[in-house]
C-alpha cells in the first residue's frame, strides 16, 4: 500500500508540474486583420497597416504624445534649434536593436540616407533637409535649404535601422554601393529596436509579431506574446472569428450592417476611433473632364452630402462620420469647427457644368472605390447618380488596393475618381495636405488627384517655411479654401471609426491605447494593450 501511495504521489506531482508549466508558459494572441498589402520595409511604408507594423517593429527619434498631446522624445532625449536651418538630435543611450546592437548616431544617418536613396514610403517628408550628419555617437545633425516648421513632426516617419546587421544582410541591387540597401532581407526579418520583431511576413497573407523582451520602454504586464494581422479576409469571415473567439480585434473597414449586428453582441464591443482623417473621392485633376475646374466644380456641387451622411449611420445612436468642411480635419493644426460644411446644389452644380468646355454626354466616367473596403461601393454609386444628373455616364468598379495603387503610378490610368480613406501621418497639417495636393506628388494612391493647382502649391510651399504658428494656421485655412473654390477633390466625410474588439481584450489598456493616438497606425500600439 505504502509503494502503490508513493507511485501515486509521484504521478501527482508530474501532472502538477506539467500543468503548472503549461499555465506560465501558454503564449498570449492578439489577432486582427487588414487590407493587403502589409509593408514591412521601413523605408517603403504608407499606409495604415505598414504603419501599424512599423510603430510596433521600429522606433522613431520622436513619438506621438498621447491625446493630443504634442511630439515627445521617444529614441532621443530631446532636439534644439542653433539656427532656423539647424536641429540638433540627442540620442538616448543603451538602446539596443533586435540583433543586440547598440542604437548610435551612425543608425539615424544611415536609416536617413537609405530613406532618401531609395526615394520611397515618407521620404517626401524630408525634401527640404539638405544633409544629416552624426556630431558624436549620440547627436545628430539636420540641415535644411530654408526653414522647415514640420520638421520635428516628421521624424516620427523616420524608423531607425540597424545599419550593421542591414549591411551584413546586403546583396547586389539597384544603389551602387549599397547594392539592395538590404530590401531583400527586411521583407522576413526586423532591424528595429522596436516593442516587437517580425518573425513572419507574407504581405498579401500574413504577418506574425513576436514580442522583444529587451525592449527599452518596456511591456503592460498583461501585452500579447505574438500578434497575428491576417490581410484581405472577408467581413463575414471577420464576424465568425470574433464571435467564435478566434479574433480579437478587427479593422475599421466593416461595412455597417456587419457593425450593426456585432453591435448586438455581448462578446464584443464597438470602439470609437476619433482620428484626423478624411474619406474622399479624389477626383483626378488631369484627365479630361475634370482637368477643366468648372467639370469639378459641378460635380462637387451636385454630390448629395446628406445622403452620404446618413450612409454612415451604424445605427440609430451610432454615426461613423461627421459632414467635411475640407482638408483641415479636427486634431490638425488650423482646423476651424465653425466652418460651414459643404453641401449640395445642384442648380448651381447645372450652371458650373455649363461652363466646362467638354461636353457631358462624351464621357463615360470611371468611378472606382477599394475592393477590399466594401462599404464605399454606394459613396462611388452616389457619385454615379449625380454625375448623371449633370448628364454623365458613368461606371463604378472596385478596384483591388494592388491594383488601384499600381494604376494611380499614371495620371492616365487613373479612375476619373477614387474613395480612398487618409489619415495624418504626423500632427502636422503639412503631412496631411501637402502629401495628397501639392502637385509634385502626383503619382501615389494618397495623391490620386494629381492636383496640378499653381496658387495651392504656393501656399502649401509656404506654409512650410513659416515657423509662426498663427501665420501657418492662416496660410493653411488659405489652402483649404483654394481647395474647396477649386474643387480639388470631393469630401465625403471626416473620418469616424468603430473598431469591433472581442471581450478577450476589450479593458481600459486596451481601449485607451487604441483611442488616445491620432496619427495614422499609431493607436494599435500592441505594447501598450493587454490580453485579459
Amino acid at each position: 500500500m505504502k509503494k502503490i501511495s508513493f507511485f501515486k504521489t509521484i504521478l501527482l506531482s508530474l501532472i502538477i508540474s506539467v500543468l503548472s508549466f503549461s499555465f506560465v508558459s501558454a503564449k498570449t494572441v492578439i489577432r486582427t486583420d487588414e487590407a493587403a498589402i502589409g509593408e514591412a520595409d521601413p523605408a517603403k511604408f504608407s499606409d495604415n497597416i505598414d504603419s501599424v507594423i512599423i510603430f510596433n517593429v521600429y522606433d522613431a527619434l520622436v513619438d506621438e504624445g498621447k491625446n493630443g498631446s504634442g511630439l515627445k522624445p521617444l529614441l532621443s532625449t530631446g532636439w534644439e534649434y542653433p539656427d532656423a536651418n539647424t536641429l540638433n538630435v540627442s540620442l538616448k543611450s543603451g538602446v539596443k536593436f533586435h540583433s543586440g546592437n547598440t542604437l548610435d548616431a551612425d543608425d539615424v544617418v544611415y536609416s536617413f540616407n537609405r530613406l532618401m536613396d531609395m526615394g520611397q514610403g515618407f521620404s517626401f517628408l524630408f525634401g527640404s533637409v539638405e544633409s544629416v550628419t552624426a556630431l558624436d555617437a549620440s547627436t545628430v545633425q539636420f540641415k535644411t535649404t530654408e526653414p522647415f516648421a514640420p520638421l520635428v513632426a516628421s521624424l516620427m516617419r523616420l524608423a531607425i535601422v540597424d545599419k550593421d546587421d542591414v549591411q551584413a544582410n546586403t546583396v547586389d541591387g539597384n544603389y551602387g554601393d549599397n547594392g539592395d540597401y538590404g530590401e531583400a532581407y527586411l521583407l522576413s526579418t526586423s532591424a528595429g529596436t522596436g516593442a516587437y520583431k517580425l518573425s513572419e511576413h507574407d504581405p498579401n497573407v500574413k504577418t506574425v509579431l513576436v514580442k522583444n523582451d529587451d525592449y527599452f520602454q518596456g511591456h503592460n504586464a498583461k501585452a500579447p506574446d505574438e500578434v497575428i494581422i491576417k490581410y484581405s479576409v472577408e467581413a463575414a469571415t471577420i464576424k465568425a472569428l470574433l464571435l467564435r473567439g478566434e479574433h480579437e480585434i478587427s479593422s475599421m473597414w466593416l461595412p455597417n450592417e456587419v457593425l450593426a449586428a456585432l453591435s448586438k453582441e455581448d462578446s464584443v464591443d464597438l470602439v470609437k476611433i476619433n482620428r484626423p482623417g478624411s474619406w474622399m473621392n479624389k477626383l483626378n485633376n488631369r484627365r479630361a473632364p475634370f482637368d477643366d475646374v468648372h467639370c469639378r466644380r459641378a460635380i462637387q456641387l451636385a454630390y448629395d452630402y446628406d445622403a452620404l451622411y446618413q450612409s454612415f449611420a451604424i445605427t440609430d445612436d451610432l454615426v461613423a462620420g461627421q459632414k467635411a468642411s475640407g482638408a483641415l480635419i479636427a486634431g490638425v493644426l488650423g482646423y476651424d469647427p465653425n466652418k460651414a460644411p459643404i453641401e449640395r446644389d445642384i442648380e448651381k452644380a447645372k450652371a458650373e457644368q455649363a461652363k466646362c468646355k467638354y461636353n457631358p454626354s462624351d464621357f463615360t466616367l470611371d468611378l472606382a472605390w477599394i475592393a477590399e473596403v466594401p462599404y464605399e461601393e454606394p459613396w462611388a454609386l452616389q457619385l454615379q447618380a449625380n454625375a448623371m444628373e449633370l448628364g454623365y455616364d458613368a461606371t463604378v468598379t472596385g478596384l483591388p488596393w494592388a491594383k488601384f495603387t499600381e494604376q494611380v503610378s499614371s495620371w492616365e490610368n487613373t479612375p476619373h475618381a477614387t474613395v480612398v480613406s487618409v489619415l495624418a501621418n504626423v500632427p502636422d497639417p503639412d503631412a496631411l495636405m501637402y502629401a495628397q495636393f501639392h502637385s509634385s506628388r502626383g503619382g501615389t494612391w494618397m495623391s490620386a488627384e494629381w492636383a496640378n493647382d499653381p496658387e495651392l502649391d504656393a501656399l502649401l510651399e509656404k506654409g512650410r517655411t513659416e515657423t509662426n504658428e498663427a501665420e501657418r494656421i492662416k496660410i493653411y485655412q488659405a489652402a483649404n479654401q483654394v481647395m474647396i473654390d477649386n474643387a480639388i477633390t470631393l469630401f465625403i466625410t471626416d473620418f469616424v471609426g468603430f473598431q469591433p474588439i472581442s471581450k478577450n481584450v476589450s479593458n481600459s489598456d486596451t481601449i485607451s491605447t487604441q483611442q488616445q493616438y491620432g496619427t495614422m497606425g499609431r493607436n494599435l500600439s500592441f505594447r501598450e494593450m493587454a490580453v485579459n
